[in-house]
C-alpha cells in the first residue's frame, strides 16, 4: 500500500480528508496491521502527514473496526476506552516518533521564555519543559504531557518552582525569585533526577532568566 507524498511540515494544523482516507486504507492493509505503531507512524510522517492527521486516521480506522464488532458497548464505555486504552497507545506512539526516540533529538539551543512558550503540544508539536534552566524534551510521554493531560501545564514553561512546591498553579510557573526549605529542595531534587534519567536535554534557558542555585535558600 502507498500514500500520496506530502510536503507539509509537522506543525500543520488543518486536516486533509483525502490524505486521512489514504492513511486509513494503508493502515487497514494486512501487511501493515501487525506492524508496531511507531513503524506505522514513521511511514505516515515520512509521507507528509501531521500528528493530527495521523491521529484522525487511527480514529477513523477504529470506527471502521467497531462497525465489524458484534458486541455493543455503551457510549460511556466507548469514551473511557478511547481516552484510556486504544488512543493512549496511539498518542504515546506519536510522542515517541516526535521526540525522535529512535534518532537523535533535535536541540533547540539557548532559548528565551517567549521562545520556550510555544513548545506545549498546541503551538508546536514538541513538548519541552525547563527545570533549573535545562530544557528537557518530554514529547515521548505525550500521554502525560500532551494537551489536556495531567502535566501539560508544565510544558512551554520553566517549572522549577512549581515542581518543588508540587503546584500546578499558573502563578508557580516561570517563577525565579523564591526560597525553598530543605523539604522542597529534596522534592525538586527528586524531580530533577527523574528528568535526567527519563528525558533528553535539548537546550537551556537564557542565563539571565534562570535563578541561580545560590539563591535557593532555606526558609
Amino acid at each position: 500500500p502507498d500514500l500520496p507524498k506530502g510536503n507539509t511540515p509537522m506543525s500543520r494544523t488543518e486536516i486533509r480528508p483525502e490524505v486521512v482516507k489514504s492513511a486509513v486504507k494503508f493502515l487497514s492493509h494486512p501487511s501493515v496491521r501487525n506492524q508496531p505503531k511507531e513503524k506505522q507512524l514513521s511511514f505516515l510522517f515520512k509521507k507528509g502527514l501531521s500528528p493530527k492527521e495521523a491521529a484522525q486516521a487511527y480514529r477513523e480506522l477504529a470506527k471502521n473496526e467497531s462497525k465489524k464488532e458484534v458486541t455493543k458497548i455503551s457510549p460511556k464505555d466507548a469514551k473511557e476506552a478511547e481516552s484510556d486504552g486504544y488512543f493512549s497507545t496511539i498518542r504515546r506512539a506519536i510522542g515517541n516518533m516526535l521526540s525522535g526516540e529512535e534518532d537523535k533529538v533535535e536541540e533547540v539551543g539557548t532559548v528565551t521564555l517567549e521562545e520556550l512558550r510555544k513548545f506545549n503540544g498546541v503551538l508546536h508539536e514538541r513538548l519541552l519543559i525547563s527545570v533549573e534552566g535545562k530544557i528537557y524534551d518530554v514529547t515521548k510521554r505525550w500521554d502525560l504531557y500532551g494537551p489536556g493531560k495531567k502535566y501539560n501545564v508544565f510544558t512551554g514553561k520553566d517549572a522549577t518552582y512549581a515542581l518543588a512546591m508540587m503546584s500546578a498553579e499558573s502563578a508557580s510557573m516561570n517563577r525565579f525569585e523564591y526560597e525553598l526549605n530543605e523539604e522542597h529542595k529534596g522534592i525538586l531534587g527528586e524531580w530533577i533526577e527523574k528528568y535526567k534519567k527519563s528525558y533528553p536535554v535539548v537546550g537551556e534557558l537564557r542565563r539571565e532568566e534562570v535563578i541561580k542555585t545560590s539563591t535557593i535558600t532555606k526558609t
